[in-house]
């Protein structure tokens, strides 16, 4: 859950993420999202916000979550609020963890330019959309995987940006590589992140 210490946030789901350690920008020339990370829920549309290609939609244990329905998603146009779908789509998935430094801060806005793709899925014309935070430790808890900040960049695309200085909670690291990463990192310690937007790739209409 990405959290505030002034304000209410909105869930953040547990997902699984693909950590990359901080490299020479010139390396990362293919970013992608594994299919291994997909997820399918049956839930019920929330909301819409077709001007952004936006959806909420809401699991009974997961709650309401928002995403944005990739090209994939050709029946977007006939979606309608209290609709139930069958959703195939991908959580946050955390591209760059690392502590903050001329290269790493160049990967990341390198990184959010470029976009990802999917593995394995044909017909995607767009790339899978990425976005950054960075800003200084407040907590980490390793056990779950979880790096508290004192934001001072942006944030989430398909949400209102956390104001400067609010403390935020990242989305879990899951990957081995991400929670290696996040045991290098410790309090006090400037970091750059850079995760992917919470993606629909099928909304199968149901009712």
């Amino acid at each position: 859950m990405m959290q505030s210490s002034r304000r209410s946030a909105l869930k953040l789901l547990g997902g699984a993420a693909l950590t990359v350690t901080a490299m020479p920008v010139m390396a990362q020339t293919d970013l992608v999202v594994p299919n291994t990370y997909q997820n399918f829920k049956r839930g019920t549309i929330h909301s819409l916000h077709p001007e952004r290609r936006i959806f909420n939609i809401v699991w009974e244990d997961l709650g309401r979550v928002k995403m944005r329905a990739a090209d994939l998603v050709t029946n977007y146009p006939q979606l309608k609020v209290g609709q139930i779908v069958d959703t195939h789509w991908y959580d946050y998935l955390d591209f760059l963890i690392a502590k903050k430094t001329p290269a790493s801060e160049a990967q990341g806005k390198a990184m959010i330019a470029k976009g990802a793709r999917l593995e394995g899925i044909p017909g995607s014309q767009e790339p899978i959309r990425l976005w950054g935070m960075d800003g200084m430790v407040t907590k980490v808890d390793q056990a779950a995987g979880v790096l508290y900040l004192i934001n001072a960049s942006a944030g989430r695309p398909e949400e209102p940006s956390p104001d400067s200085g609010e403390v935020v909670q990242l989305p879990p690291v899951q990957t081995a590589a991400g929670k290696s990463a996040l045991a290098g990192i410790k309090p006090g310690d400037l970091v750059t992140t850079v995760w992917s937007q919470q993606t629909a790739i099928k909304a199968t209409i149901i009712r």
